[in-house]
């Protein structure tokens, strides 16, 4: 998609101010604290929600819910949005933090918490440097896949031009960001197999359908598919995540479950696994293929634009498509998008990876998350 003609974003002369800046983070940092102390899992963030309504209320700016998720308009007819995902993962947290999780199996291990803030700080920039309208978004359920869309059906992209988001990059140090041209994040498929047989005694192997033996060569088959099948120009991953079958050493079970994930950046390679996959249906064996999300893929020119502006506040890094998934992908298929990689540091000197129970970002990088929304503002004008 081509960007739109330019318009202006404020009235005053100068979009970011580094000592506004400077003023909110301290409150920045006060909300990423609660939010990470009360986290909330999927479609559920009834009470982070209700948490950054307030705020938004407080400024006096209109909101509309959408299930558990939250549309915030700093005025009239916003033309771009920005967003964020509240939602946390069933994890139970080690990372010892004074404001640790409450909530027993739950935790803030992929930095939704400082997403969520982070805009949070822009709402209150957005009313105290009186910028022209900005809608801003707080979705659930980023980590299901099913946020965004939710939100686009709830109007949240309804007469918008741009929309831009960030996401915690714990391989990049504070102060870094980067941001892709074109393809960033691939596309997320999963799927799910069972193999059947009669089940036997160990013993007698001949006498039953050996469920192990068979899963194990469709395991060693289809993880030879994307080097084998694919264009080896082409980014692609298959992933097997679990394999479970039997609980006796003597035991030949009677079924195996087998499941994994599949990443590609086009539709033609997600066929053509899903394709090879379902061959292997048959009497003793059952496939199910699921399209998750989309490829993200940025916009060029705005991604320009953003990165014009980031990089006089910030340290550029060059930009690597990921095979990680995101559901931002929903928006950036519907309207104009950009999506940028936040560097959030090492923990005690060591680089602690997403969905880890140690997971914890470097606070410092709120004031940098800040200036990236406010990049993507600025580059609109």
């Amino acid at each position: 998609m081509s960007s739109s003609a330019a318009f202006s974003w404020r009235e005053v002369d100068c979009l970011i101010d580094l000592s506004e800046v400077e003023k909110i983070y301290p409150l920045m940092v006060e909300y990423r604290r609660h939010i990470h102390e009360n986290p909330e899992i999927g479609m559920e963030t009834v009470e982070t929600k209700n948490y950054v309504k307030k705020l938004a209320t407080d400024l006096g700016f209109e909101t509309r819910e959408v299930g558990n998720g939250l549309i915030v308009d700093s005025g009239k007819s916003p033309k771009v949005a920005l967003r964020a995902d509240m939602d946390s993962l069933p994890i139970e947290e080690e990372t010892g933090l004074a404001f640790s999780s409450k909530v027993k199996g739950r935790m803030h291990a992929c930095g939704h918490d400082l997403h969520t803030s982070v805009l949070m700080g822009a709402m209150i920039y957005s009313k105290r440097m009186n910028l022209r309208p900005v809608r801003f978004i707080f979705q659930p359920g980023e980590e299901l896949g099913l946020g965004a869309a939710a939100m686009i059906e709830g109007g949240a992209l309804d007469g918008i031009s741009h929309i831009f988001g960030l996401h915690s990059w714990p391989s990049l140090n504070v102060g870094e960001y980067s941001i892709c041209r074109g393809k960033a994040m691939a596309a997320v498929d999963s799927f799910e197999m069972k193999v059947k047989g009669a089940g036997g005694h160990g013993a007698y192997p001949h006498l039953a359908y050996d469920t192990i033996l068979e899963s194990a060569r469709i395991i060693q088959y289809i993880l030879t598919i994307p080097a084998r099948k694919i264009d080896p120009q082409n980014s692609s991953v298959l992933s097997v995540g679990y394999v479970n079958g039997g609980k006796a050493k003597n035991i030949i079970p009677a079924e195996v479950d087998i499941g994994g994930t599949v990443r590609t950046y086009t539709s033609e390679d997600s066929e053509t696994i899903e394709r090879e996959l379902l061959k292997l249906r048959g009497e003793h064996v059952e496939v199910l293929y699921h399209r998750e999300l989309p490829p993200l893929v940025n916009d060029e020119r705005f991604a320009d634009m953003v990165d014009s502006i980031a990089s006089k506040f910030m340290k550029k890094v060059q930009a690597k498509p990921t095979m990680g998934g995101e559901d931002f992908a929903f928006y950036s298929m519907k309207t104009t998008g950009a999506f940028a990689f936040l560097g959030t540091g090492k923990i005690k000197g060591k680089e602690v990876s997403k969905h880890s129970s140690v997971f914890d970002v470097n606070e410092e990088s709120l004031k940098y998350g800040l200036m990236l929304h406010l990049s993507a503002l600025e580059a609109l004008m």
